[in-house]
């Protein structure tokens, strides 16, 4: 019932309090549970809603109308620096809580952890903590998918929804079957880059709007801040994580479905960073130049009217990364 879900909750969000300011010493005693689907699927059912009505009530009734009172943005960037004020509120949070929780449990590293025992049973036992990062993150991603859908388009659309649905399926997998130590570290290194990423792009409107050469420059070396750790972060560390799923584990266990399931998910959330980063390089290469780059996920009409006040005001073109998680 509603008392029991709210108890459960309350338990999840004490385990992450503990984990985060406690550490780990006092993590280690935090309780274990297995995934419980008729439960946990009403705590996600939770969580979804709330984050939605945080990204949406926060948007609406906060930052537009501070946007549009301290930089009088027009409709179309309002949404767009607004939207981003939200995406990098979310990714700092998860960035935090991640950067908290998974190197807190015994088994990160080294990652044939991740796979020795799997075949006896009791990867599934969770933490408190780390069943709440769970639980919360893929209802974050949930929710991202109904904003994306309610948002304006943009030329990533497609790949932004295959990114989302992608990654929501991974973490259903690898919490339900068992292979949530992988599961986690994915989801530690996917979000550090959207940090810099979603900086940079309110600097670049807030440059835009202003037409001030310092958050030009600002967003210039927060995009080479980005860059950098998309590289380390979701193409080198994660092509390993790739590697170890797919290589190291089959010396522990023979896979069955649910594990190739998990394994062929990962390698299209790669090739998915690859394309990605193709088109950070492009950005890179025209900064490199000295040119103005800007976003080509936007509509036309939001291209036109961002160059018309560049070219009123003589403002710097925007950088704008390419990739929009």
């Amino acid at each position: 019932g509603a008392e029991r879900s709210l108890a459960e909750i309350s338990a999840l969000l004490h385990g992450l309090r503990v984990v985060i300011f406690h550490g780990v010493g006092a993590a280690a005693s935090l309780p274990q549970a297995s995934p419980d689907m008729d439960r946990d699927t009403l705590l996600t059912v939770v969580f979804t809603a709330g984050f939605f009505a945080i990204n949406w009530g926060l948007r609406i009734l906060v930052v537009e109308p501070t946007a549009r009172w301290a930089l009088g943005l027009r409709r179309s960037e309002l949404q767009k620096f607004a939207q981003s004020v939200m995406e990098a509120l979310f990714y700092s949070a998860f960035m935090l809580i991640g950067i908290a929780v998974v190197p807190s449990q015994e088994w990160v590293w080294p990652s044939w952890k991740w796979w020795r025992g799997f075949a006896d049973g009791g990867h599934e036992v969770m933490r408190s903590d780390l069943r709440c990062y769970y639980i919360m993150y893929i209802s974050r991603y949930i929710q991202a998918i109904f904003s994306v859908l309610l948002e304006r388009k943009r030329k990533d659309f497609t790949e932004m929804i295959v990114h989302h649905l992608v990654t929501v399926t991974v973490i259903y997998i690898s919490y339900v079957y068992g292979w949530n130590r992988v599961g986690v570290v994915v989801m530690v290194l996917l979000d550090p880059a959207d940090v810099p990423l979603h900086l940079a792009k309110l600097c670049k409107y807030t440059a835009e709007a202003t037409g001030r050469r310092i958050w030009q420059f600002t967003a210039d070396r927060l995009f080479e801040i980005f860059a950098l750790v998309f590289f380390v972060t979701r193409l080198v560390m994660y092509t390993y994580v790739c590697w170890s799923a797919h290589i190291e584990a089959s010396r522990y266990f023979p896979k069955g479905t649910p594990e190739w399931a998990c394994v062929a998910l990962l390698y299209t959330l790669l090739i998915l960073q690859v394309y990605w980063f193709f088109l950070i390089m492009k950005v890179a290469l025209k900064l490199l130049r000295g040119q103005g780059v800007d976003d080509p996920r936007s509509d036309d009409d939001d291209d036109m009217d961002a160059k018309q006040r560049s070219t009123e005001r003589g403002s710097p073109a925007g950088v704008e990364a390419k990739k929009e998680r």
